[in-house]
């Protein structure tokens, strides 16, 4: 049976009922329309047809059009009842500028998980999907920044939920607590980041470090980017279902009080929110298939056991004192496989995470390079050509700041046209501190390589390689020799990759990842094709590598430890049960 919700406000973008109360009063300025089919029709909206029966069966909740929508359902004129009310903005692609708009068809609400929700217009005589439109917003974002909108949150479904209001608003999702904090390209506390600088309210010190012009309105356009992925209420909790007449508790305004996981991957609306850093960043997510690039590849083993992401980390329904929207990061493996664990703990490689061994071909992206291109319609030196995507066999594996081997991605990323790079040596840096605690704290790590000339335009390039902690895609366990054959503990993995983004024609290349002693670095990136440039775009934009090919490496030792007993190792690497007796790998059957 479906999870019903207590009085949790139904904030949906549709300006439709009147109260799910049973002695609401039966006609007001949203149910004499909005609960009228034929009235409907006639105003050439049937699909904003409902009645409150049906808002109470599909919400669980009872609550009255204007606690959710705001509006005046005194009003019997549409102008009144509907002033300043919530709705549904369309994103344009061109400016990325959120609108309300005239949707004379019902939204789209199947097909991909990826990407069912989308706008509709009619073409032809028949239903298309909207070109123009780059995603929807609920009515609790607004329309200027793509942000949350608290005000909103506060008037909606603060009126029933203050406190879990109140709560989200200090959480690290309301706050963008993690990822605000990356201020700089050239700051020294937390270093460049995949996901680019904070631009909101940092746009002077970013502009005075670039070597292009960097005007405040474009600096607002790239923050625009980055909004879209930070959640209201709504991105959790709303649910639109296609109408089914056996359930009715499916239809457009469908809420869950437990966030099903593909919330957390963007609702149906896009590969954002953490579809972006666990599918294309880190390429080890949960979901994989549609979601995943290259698209297709193998999801989490969780997900066929329906373990959904609430169920291992960390919240609010497990831990009241987390607060509202609050979620750990770190999760641990011994709810379900307490056997394992504490074998593990006795066991030769106890010093490895269990995801060390457990996650195997990530993949997403291979490389990212920011430099001169068109956003949304408009230039800006920050547009982000990050479609280098392809595969890695095996993580690569480093020890985080507690002595325990991780698996991380390394891939090569630069940002051109910059003034300084970070006041610190090259070599190894983590996001975050280790002392801080495990709501604060990320496992990522980058490598510092430093500012390069060297290239026809956009200098000069600030280099680094992003190294995040791999924390998804669990499955069999890698083999022995796929950490044990190279002499020395050298670890090398060669990943070949296909570019089909902005800038040139789709072309393809391949690199290497190189973890010893003396160092990481990724080697000889190349194509295997020549690069065709479209109109507009300079090579040294999208691919720096193709004048600084070999520039990507840091000092530091990332062998693996050597092995004692090689003999033994010979005798045991094909035989998983002669390892556990050993107790070279734990016991158990998962």
């Amino acid at each position: 049976m479906r999870n019903r919700l207590r009085p949790l406000i139904p904030l949906v973008f549709l300006a439709l009922t009147g109260a799910g109360v049973p002695d609401a009063p039966a006609a007001n300025g949203c149910t004499s329309c909005h609960g009228d089919r034929a009235r409907m029709e006639a105003l050439g909206y049937p699909h904003f047809t409902v009645t409150p029966q049906e808002v109470a069966a599909q919400s669980g909740m009872e609550a009255g059009c204007s606690d959710c929508h705001l509006g005046d359902p005194t009003q019997g004129e549409k102008e009144k009842a509907h002033a300043g009310m919530g709705r549904l903005r369309l994103v344009r692609r061109e400016g990325l500028r959120a609108e309300i708009a005239d949707r004379k068809l019902p939204l789209q609400v199947v097909g991909s998980p990826a990407l069912r929700i989308r706008p509709r217009i009619e073409k032809n005589g028949r239903p298309a999907v909207d070109p123009t439109v780059s995603t929807v917003l609920y009515q609790d974002k607004r329309a200027d920044t793509l942000s949350q909108d608290f005000t909103m949150m506060e008037k909606s479904c603060g009126r029933c939920h203050a406190r879990e209001v109140a709560q989200f608003r200090k959480s690290t999702m309301g706050r963008n607590g993690k990822q605000s904090r990356y201020s700089a390209w050239n700051s020294r506390e937390r270093g460049p980041h995949n996901c680019g600088a904070w631009f909101a309210g940092n746009e002077a010190g970013i502009a005075d470090n670039t070597a292009v012009p960097f005007p405040a309105t474009t600096a607002a356009l790239d923050q625009r980017t980055c909004n879209q992925c930070h959640v209201g209420c709504l991105d959790c909790h709303y649910d639109p279902q296609p109408t089914d007449p056996a359930n009715p508790h499916r239809g457009m305004h469908t809420f869950d009080r437990k966030p099903k996981p593909v919330s957390c991957y963007g609702g149906g609306r896009g590969t954002f929110c953490h579809a972006g850093p666990e599918e294309r960043r880190r390429g080890a997510g949960y979901f994989g298939g549609p979601f995943s690039h290259p698209e297709g590849m193998e999801p989490d083993v969780h997900l066929r056991a329906k373990v959904g992401c609430l169920d291992c980390h960390a919240n609010s329904g497990t831990d009241p004192t987390l607060g509202h929207g609050m979620v750990k990061r770190q999760a641990t493996c011994d709810r379900c496989h307490a056997r394992e664990v504490a074998s593990h703990r006795t066991s030769a490689h106890k010093h490895l995470s269990c995801e060390a061994c457990h996650i195997q071909e990530v993949g997403g992206y291979q490389g990212t390079y920011w430099g001169p291109g068109v956003l949304a319609g408009s230039p800006t030196p920050y547009f982000k050509y990050n479609d280098y995507y392809g595969t890695m066999a095996e993580p690569i594996l480093i020890r985080d700041q507690n002595g325990r081997w991780i698996p991380v991605k390394p891939f090569p990323m630069a940002v051109m046209n910059q003034k300084s790079g970070v006041d610190r040596k090259p070599g190894l840096y983590w996001r975050w501190p280790a002392e801080l605690p495990d709501l604060e704290r990320t496992d990522d790590a980058w490598g510092y390589v430093g500012l390069f000339g060297g290239l026809p335009e956009n200098n000069r390039a600030l280099l680094w390689i992003q190294m995040d902690k791999m924390s998804h895609k669990y499955g069999r366990s890698r083999s022995c020799g796929s950490c044990h054959e190279l002499p020395g503990g050298e670890q090398l993995q060669k990943v070949a990759w296909d570019y089909g983004g902005a800038g040139a024609m789709p072309f393809s290349g391949s690199q290497t990842v190189v973890a010893g002693k003396k160092g990481l670095a990724i080697r000889g990136i190349r194509t295997t094709e020549g690069i065709e440039p479209t109109k507009g775009h300079a090579i040294s934009s999208f691919a720096p590598w193709r004048y600084l090919p070999d520039a990507w490496q840091i000092p530091g030792d990332f062998a693996l430890p050597a092995l004692k007993d090689r003999a033994g190792y010979e005798k045991s690497r094909d035989d998983l049960g002669a390892a556990r007796h050993r107790r070279i790998v734990h016991e158990g059957n998962h």
